[in-house]
């Protein structure tokens, strides 16, 4: 440990706080170490980060469990590792209901619980929603971020809760969970925040997230005073190591290591803590600074703090799982332990972190009774792991599935396969695959095709590249082939709703439109809140069922301003008050949504309420200034409603 300023000497971790204290965590999606200014980059931007990090304990070097949303924030929220708790891939599973979590032992103690995240990579079918009290996933479904997950920006994230903090009681202690995801691919930080290279834009999502977490941090009710703050990655970004742009392949540095810092009043002030530490330690961490240490979680190893050190050092686990369970390769798995990483692969390999902080000395064939050493160190964790429940596939409420049932269909999912291919290796099939989609793109169609069908000999377990093949098929007019190409996407990924959709649109390209249906009816089983399936189905659907079919949208909670305005001109001949109705949801998943004020507006003129029709008509020509919006809103505001 390493001091950055005097501080006294701080009461034990375990020693019960005179009072329940407020606790908020924060975690900043694909945030890798150096991307905060206290890590010493000198192109990184947070002061906020900055000054939190001078009045409390930061921690050098904290490595997630996995290069993924779900399974690092699972493991941030249990205290165990993928492995143990079963989240091991964004989407296909979620978190047993079984499994503790903090805001379950805390909850259970009489804290008021609350979380506001910013992807629906993190949407409350996949378990992290339990033991709170309330979840805010809700986000614009056509606000696409990376992976094709809905997302909203941190400025959305912090109205969220400043407005949620706003209208509650302060009765009880607190622990809120806030979620930033900005800085994943692409990045597009607002004005003001930009750079010239990927690097700079990227840093300028991170320094973005770190103003809102400034304003986040002034409205909590009781300030610092007696609040535990706890700032985390849950993984990092490649930015080009190792041949990598963004994450979730590789176990490097970049990918793995995450600001961590906490500031509580029982803590000194300005430490830094130089010992290797894992995400999974958090988890007791904050429950036993708050007093709650006798549950299952508190119990388990807490992160190093004065008064209260793990006493050794323990191995930090990660993997990597999405090289198979989204190319058909093999997985990756890796231990940390004194200074060096080893990383089980069909090739090896092993790094001294101390001497090689790059990582680009692989040592394993130099090394051999040091592979040997963290390879039986690495069987050992996971033999102990491998009776551990295996998560779930996501629930749907009873609701949903009843809707989907009256639609047509609800299925089951399988399982993947895979080829065995060493991810270093992947990544030269990933250029060529991308090679092929630029000639195809290019109109070069039959040099494509010949070229996919060569790499999907070399790969065939590969979901995405058979869709891709499919898709090159279908333009080449080879109908047949180009469905079972996409099917086999389908049986390789069954878990996945885009590999449904994909199929769903191809058989719909063909006028095969009940196969479609049920494609689509598929999909929605997986991700019931999916805008784009419920606008397909409702293309599809009779005109006296469109409506029914985009109610049922909106009620399995697709939040999507498309969906409410193609119902919205629907009810409007039939039923204007439920237009009206309809409009106001417009209006709260987007304020500032010109098409939403002119909804209000038409509403009101249908209801003949001319007077209540103008305001919001004037507000659409503003917000729709030189759209056909704004347009159409003057011309119902000059000829239909009194100025």
């Amino acid at each position: 440990m390493v001091l950055l300023m005097a501080a006294a000497v701080a009461p034990s971790v375990d020693a019960p706080p005179a009072k329940p204290p407020d606790v908020v965590l924060i975690t900043m999606d694909t945030t890798r170490a150096d991307a905060v200014g206290v890590s010493g980059a000198a192109d990184a931007s947070t002061p906020v980060l900055d000054r939190l990090a001078v009045t409390g304990v930061r921690y050098g070097t904290a490595i997630s469990p996995a290069p993924l949303t779900l399974p690092s924030h699972a493991t941030l929220l249990t205290g165990l590792d993928p492995p143990e708790h079963g989240v091991r891939s964004n989407g296909a599973e979620a978190l047993a209901r079984a499994v503790p979590t903090v805001a379950s032992v805390f909850a259970e103690a009489g804290w008021t619980t609350a979380a506001f995240v910013g992807s629906r990579v993190l949407d409350h079918r996949f378990g992290l929603d339990q033991g709170f009290s309330s979840y805010d996933d809700a986000m614009i479904a056509e606000r696409i971020g990376e992976y094709g997950y809905a997302e909203r920006d941190a400025l959305s994230v912090t109205d969220a809760v400043i407005e949620w903090l706003g209208r509650r009681e302060i009765d009880t202690p607190l622990f809120l969970w806030v979620h930033y995801y900005d800085p994943h691919a692409p990045y597009t930080p607002p004005a003001g925040f930009s750079g010239a290279t990927e690097r700079a834009a990227y840093l300028g999502e991170v320094t973005f997230v770190d103003e809102q977490i400034g304003h986040l941090l002034s409205a909590l009710p009781r300030g610092l005073d007696n609040t535990i703050v706890v700032v985390a990655g849950d993984h990092g970004e490649a930015l080009g190591d190792h041949g990598e742009r963004t994450h979730g392949i590789f176990l490097y540095r970049g990918v793995l290591e995450v600001p961590l810092l906490i500031v509580a009043p029982s803590l000194p002030a300005g430490l830094v803590v130089d010992e290797a530490v894992a995400l999974r330690q958090v988890a007791p961490t904050v429950l036993r600074l708050a007093g709650l240490r006798d549950n299952a979680i508190a119990r388990k190893d807490p992160l190093p703090l004065p008064g209260h050190s793990s006493g050794s050092k323990i191995p930090i686990y990660a993997e990597a799982t999405m090289p198979e369970s989204a190319y058909g390769w093999a997985p990756l798995q890796a231990v940390v332990m004194g200074g060096f990483k080893y990383i089980a692969a069909p090739r090896s390999e092993l790094y001294d972190l101390e001497a090689d902080p790059s990582e680009s000395q692989n040592l394993a064939a130099d090394r051999p009774d040091d592979v040997k050493r963290l390879a039986v160190l690495l069987e050992e964790m996971t033999h102990d792991w491998k009776d551990a429940a295996s998560a779930p596939a996501p629930e749907i409420d009873a609701k949903t599935r009843a809707a989907l049932r009256s639609l047509g269909y609800v299925g089951e999912a399988g399982g993947g396969k895979s080829d065995d291919i060493d991810p270093k290796d992947g990544m030269e099939l990933l250029a060529d695959i991308e090679s092929a989609t630029r000639l195809l793109r290019t109109g070069e169609i039959e040099v494509a095709v010949r070229r996919l069908a060569v790499l999907v000999g070399r790969n065939p377990a590969n979901a995405p590249l058979q869709t891709r093949y499919g898709e090159a098929l279908l333009a080449a007019g080879e109908d047949e082939r180009a469905i079972d190409a996409y099917r086999t996407a389908v049986d390789l990924r069954p878990s996945s709703e885009f590999a449904l959709k994909n199929l769903g649109d191809a058989l719909l390209a063909l006028g095969r439109t009940d196969e479609a249906r049920t494609a689509y009816h598929q999909a929605l089983k997986i991700d019931s809140r999916w805008a784009p399936v419920w606008l397909r189905l409702s293309d599809l659907a009779a005109d006296d069922e469109r409506v029914a079919v985009l109610r049922r949208a909106a009620a399995a909670g697709a939040d999507s301003l498309t969906v409410y305005l193609r119902l919205s001109e629907a009810e409007l001949e039939t039923d204007p008050e439920a237009a009206l109705e309809t409009c106001h949801r417009i209006g709260e998943l987007d304020p500032l949504a010109a098409e939403g004020a002119l909804c209000l507006g038409r509403a009101y003129l249908a209801l003949d309420e001319p007077l209540r029709a103008a305001p919001h008509l004037r507000r659409a020509t503003v917000l729709g200034r030189g759209s056909e919006v704004g347009e159409a809103a003057a011309d119902l505001l000059r000829d239909e409603a009194p100025r």
